[in-house]
């Protein structure tokens, strides 16, 4: 194995577990007053401005076309959508529970395929549907602490694993190709900033008290850089030095880390029924990756 590729896996596998950490500093700004829209429009303005950053120190062109921010903006807003439905799946499950639901987005993928460009769906894709719907409903019934809570919380979960799905459907239709990684990551955080913003500020929900807790302040900026920033920016440099294939492999480590932080750090639970859902789910990703 050559030293690139194998910093390639490495690189991967940093940018799974960091995104596996969203819980771990998104649960105590929560816990501290922040509402979620709040939150998620403090983690968009802190990550935008270390990819910034990045673009810059890379020396990718930054400026766009009225064309691009449009489709930009189209890009941000279902990203903007899946963020505040995972964040508020965290109200209803365990974190851990609930970021391995949201992990089904890549069986959404097919689906919309299937669904909108006619794209053929293989024995593989049944199966992974199986799969994951088995596992989806272990993890229901993990959590069962009242049915409607539960049903509620899998529900957000599914969602946002489906708005990422058309997230990620429609980047390469955007045509974008002209932006650096770097410089397209950072205009759709600041599009999705904004966005977020807005509807923090119509909501009536930007509180800052919160923010003279210097805890809550460090969970902030550690949530808008470390599962944001850094694990966006290793994963670029992954996808560049292994492909998407070993990547998305590699993925699998994003609900393992975030359920064994559930675990160790926040008391949640860990039954068979858990250890089942997560694996079927896990499965049935691995399934569509392995197609690819």
């Amino acid at each position: 194995m050559t030293a690139d590729k194998r910093a390639g896996f490495i690189l991967a596998m940093v940018s799974s577990c960091t995104f596996g950490m969203i819980p771990l500093f998104s649960l105590p700004c929560l816990n501290g007053g922040l509402t979620v829209n709040a939150m998620l429009s403090y983690r968009f303005l802190i990550s935008s401005l270390g990819l910034l950053a990045v673009a810059l120190w890379w020396k990718e062109h930054i400026a766009i076309t009225w064309s691009e921010l449009w489709r930009i903006t189209v890009l941000a807003a279902f990203y903007v959508i899946a963020a505040i439905t995972m964040i508020e799946g965290y109200k209803f499950l365990s974190s851990g529970v609930a970021t391995t639901i949201q992990f089904s987005y890549p069986i959404f993928t097919p689906l919309l395929m299937f669904m909108f460009f006619k794209e053929r769906m293989g024995w593989r894709t049944l199966v992974a549907l199986v799969l994951a719907v088995a596992g989806v409903t272990a993890l229901a019934q993990s959590e069962d602490t009242g049915g409607q809570v539960v049903l509620t919380g899998v529900w957000l979960e599914l969602f946002a694993g489906l708005t990422y799905a058309i997230y990620l459907v429609l980047v390469p239709i955007m045509k974008l190709e002209r932006l650096g990684d770097g410089a397209l990551t950072f205009w759709i955080f600041f599009v999705s900033m904004i966005l977020m913003s807005l509807w923090t500020l119509a909501a009536g929900d930007f509180v800052t008290a919160p923010l003279r807790d210097s805890t809550v302040v460090i969970n902030l900026i550690l949530l808008g850089l470390i599962p944001t920033a850094v694990a966006n920016i290793t994963l670029i440099l992954a996808l560049r030095r292994i492909g998407s294939t070993l990547s998305a492999i590699l993925g699998a480590l994003e609900p393992l880390t975030a359920m064994a932080i559930g675990v160790a750090l926040f008391s949640e639970p860990f039954t068979t029924l858990t250890a089942f859902g997560a694996v079927a789910i896990i499965a049935s990703v691995m399934l569509l990756v392995v197609k690819q």
